[in-house]
Parts: C-alpha cells; sequence; structure tokens
C-alpha cells in the first residue's frame, strides 16, 4: 500500500515576508528548500535544528546558520504560519 504523506499549507506573516526578502539569495534559497520540507514534514528534526518554543502547542524555532525562523503549527487545519524570520543578535531571545 503507497502512503501518500499529509500536505500543510504554508503562510508567511508579511514582516517574515519582508526580512526574507532583504536576506542574500543563498539564504533565501535554504527558506524556499525548507518551505518545501515542512509541507510534509512540519518538525524536520532530523534535517534541521528545531526547538520546541514555550508559549503553547505547536511553536517552533528553526536555525539557519546565523538566522532563525519561527513558525507556529497548526496540526487540525494542516496549516503553518511562518511568524518571524531574522538574523540572531545579542536580543534575539529577551
Amino acid at each position: 500500500m503507497l502512503r501518500v504523506p499529509s500536505v500543510f499549507n504554508i503562510y508567511f506573516s508579511p514582516q517574515a515576508l519582508k526580512a526574507i526578502r532583504k536576506a542574500n539569495p543563498e539564504m533565501r534559497k535554504r527558506v524556499h528548500e525548507l518551505a518545501g520540507i515542512l509541507q510534509t514534514e512540519p518538525v524536520p528534526a532530523k534535517r534541521y535544528d528545531v526547538t520546541k518554543l514555550s508559549g503553547g502547542d505547536g511553536y517552533f524555532r528553526i536555525r539557519l546558520s546565523r538566522y532563525r525562523l519561527q513558525y507556529f503549527v497548526d496540526w487540525k487545519r494542516k496549516k503553518i504560519q511562518v511568524l518571524n524570520f531574522g538574523l540572531r543578535d545579542e536580543h534575539t531571545y529577551d
């Protein structure tokens, strides 16, 4: 029996889209590849440095070199909302 993975729809906040557009071409390519992976694997812990965030179920952070992508997974509706994308600095985790 062939098992087809369920597909999640991905939505980007305006702030995340703006930050992704400002990133260098290599990082934009990596984010695009990550979005493709998230559609079938919402928590790709084997491929990326993924951390579950406090503040409720479904909030995660993925580290892409010096950048961080924060997102929320709505498991029932099969939706992923990318909340934030940006460079890590001394104020990132305040």
